[in-house]
């Protein structure tokens, strides 16, 4: 890590990430390329390709649960739930 820079992977702890289930959705039918959930997701696990997003495979290990992604869209192409209670992201520091 740089001198001023925040290596924010190594401040998300995660519980049973194996375990979470599948807690976003996505409907490329609705999706009409816009890029936004993209521009939005702090881990860049949304692409745009060939005009549909795309949802990085292991989102489940890496996502924040932050739902900015869900919240932007606004076709509703993408749906979010929290992950099973006991697994996913634990906050310890903030």
């Amino acid at each position: 890590m740089s001198e001023g820079r925040i290596d924010f992977k190594s401040l998300v702890k995660r519980v049973d990430a194996d375990k979470t289930g599948d807690f976003i959705s996505y409907d490329p039918e609705k999706c009409d390329g816009c890029g936004l959930c993209a521009v939005i997701c702090p881990f860049k696990l949304w692409s745009v390709k060939e005009g549909k997003a795309r949802l990085a495979p292991r989102y489940r290990e890496l996502c924040l649960e932050c739902a900015s992604c869900w919240e932007i869209c606004e076709r509703e192409a993408i749906d979010f739930s929290y992950p099973r209670g006991g697994t996913g992201v634990v906050i310890e520091y903030g």
